[in-house]
């Protein structure tokens, strides 16, 4: 237990720790009068943050916690079934995280909605993507068939801490998002996900792009710190079996007759 409260105070410290030290600022120490998202955002600035920067940071940080099982908690799972440590099992975790499937998708949606630049190009420049075979990020998820509502909250949240041109060219581009996606893979009915607006929210709070997945980690590692310590309570190996599918009866051809 005292691991897994530790490994979660850690992380959003770690994090404000590098990004002040990257831009040549000395590292700041935590107030015991803050919460945790105030005291994330003051250890990054300095400053103590707008009581509606705080809730939207607090929100989001509360929303993606946990999920379910998805890849990196079942990823910690497997590491803690070894009984290898909590801080390996965390560590393990992020490299999945870190994926653009998984939690490396807030950064690239920023960047998208940036080169998107203005709600009326937002259709133009998803056709665009799509024609040219690339991947359409903040949309779709492995569970939901419909908008996920993690982030019908965040779109919430958005509309009352980010900049409202950023919010209205946000809509936009989910609008016509799932219409031009609908269009061109109807089968898939893809909305957007959780990620989508988590850009539009972890930017309002003033996060740099590059530590949305690192903020994303440290919401998440409550959730992973709590399945890592109901895997140790009653632990067995998780050990998958498979079956092979793949050709039978092959002949070994010796390597001079290759």
């Amino acid at each position: 237990m005292q691991d897994a409260i530790a490994i979660s105070a850690k992380i959003p410290t770690i994090n404000a720790a590098f990004d002040r030290i990257r831009n040549r600022h000395d590292p700041i120490d935590p107030r015991d009068n803050l919460n945790h998202a105030a005291n994330y955002l003051y250890m990054l600035t300095g400053k103590i943050a707008e009581p509606v920067k705080v809730d939207a940071l607090n929100t989001y940080l509360i929303l993606l916690a946990d999920h379910g099982m998805n890849s990196s908690t079942f990823t910690a799972r497997i590491v803690a079934s070894t009984w290898s440590d909590a801080y390996s099992a965390v560590v393990a975790a992020i490299c999945a995280l870190k994926g653009p499937l998984h939690g490396g998708a807030p950064g690239p949606v920023l960047k998208m909605l940036q080169d998107i630049g203005k709600p009326d190009r937002a259709e133009e420049w998803i056709r665009n993507e799509l024609k040219s075979d690339r991947r359409l990020m903040g949309f779709g998820h492995r569970v939901y068939r419909t908008t996920d509502p993690r982030a019908q909250i965040l779109k919430q949240i958005a509309e009352k801490s980010a900049d409202k041109d950023l919010v209205e060219l946000a809509k936009k581009a989910e609008e016509a998002g799932v219409r031009v996606l609908q269009e061109y893979r109807p089968q898939r009915k893809l909305y957007a996900n959780v990620e989508f607006y988590s850009a539009v929210v972890m930017h309002s709070v003033g996060l740099p792009p590059d530590l949305f997945t690192a903020t994303f980690a440290a919401s998440r590692s409550v959730g992973w710190t709590a399945n890592i310590l109901e895997q140790a309570t009653n632990n067995r190996l998780i050990r998958p079996q498979t079956e092979y599918t793949g050709p039978m009866d092959r002949k070994v051809v010796p390597i001079n007759a290759r």
